[in-house]
């Protein structure tokens, strides 16, 4: 049975892909993408497949494959419980794509207790080494066929970001720079339903004016103005 692993760029999923890696089984990293990632997590990406030697996955919606596409589709801006893109980017399209390969597969998540009181809530009393039902972790969201070739395993549903980190160091290999740069989770710059503390840091950044512009641009065009809410990053999406 081979390993399904998604990874985001960030530590908890190059930690879980690490650990895979390790089995000696078929692994298959796969990236959902959103085209509003940083720079910097694309080129670790490409870093993570090279140093693995492996072939990186890559899921589209293909009703709108990026970020800007699907706010013009929407004629609104994801927010804290709007969250449409993380259904569309990272369920919808990941769903799919699991329906396109054959055979069966664990899929492990880097989803740690530790990440919020919600995770802690949800999670705490899983086991790092027990396989589970796609319903046991996304209730209602993936049919029977693909439930029964897929289980999910949590690898890491117990460990501290020290323990992550000395994983990575561990396997001799670099995390992505964006920490070093003062931000705790990667993945879309920013994300535009997180707090607006986090998004205003990134919007300060060479890229985050790029990105900034684009939303202006997209005000005009949908007719609605960007707010900037108060909330917590989506948990999904930092797996």
């Amino acid at each position: 049975m081979g390993i399904i692993v998604p990874v985001s760029g960030g530590k908890d999923s190059q930690a879980t892909l690490i650990l895979a890696m390790g089995t000696g089984q078929e692994v298959i990293p796969v990236f959902n993408e959103t085209g509003w990632e940083h720079p910097l997590t694309y080129l670790h990406l490409e870093y993570m497949m090279k140093f693995f030697g492996v072939k990186l996955n890559t899921t589209h919606y293909s009703d709108a494959p990026v970020m800007s596409e699907l706010i013009r589709k929407n004629k609104m801006f994801p927010f804290g419980l709007g969250r449409y893109c993380t259904d569309r980017f990272k369920q919808v399209a990941h769903r799919r794509w699991l329906d396109t390969i054959d055979g069966n597969f664990e899929e492990w998540l880097g989803i740690r207790t530790e990440e919020s009181n919600q995770r802690k809530k949800k999670y705490s009393d899983l086991s790092p080494v027990e396989l589970y039902d796609l319903d046991d972790i996304s209730p209602g969201k993936y049919p029977k066929r693909i439930r029964n070739r897929i289980k999910i395993r949590l690898p890491l549903v117990n460990h501290t970001k020290k323990d992550v980190f000395r994983i990575i160091a561990d396997a001799g290999m670099s995390y992505n720079p964006l920490y070093d740069l003062g931000f705790d989770r990667v993945g879309c710059f920013p994300c535009l339903a997180s707090g607006k503390k986090n998004q205003k840091k990134a919007f300060e950044t060479e890229f985050g004016k790029q990105q900034w512009a684009v939303i202006q641009q997209l005000e005009k065009e949908i007719g609605q103005k960007y707010e900037f809410y108060d909330g917590p990053e989506c948990m999904v999406c930092q797996i």
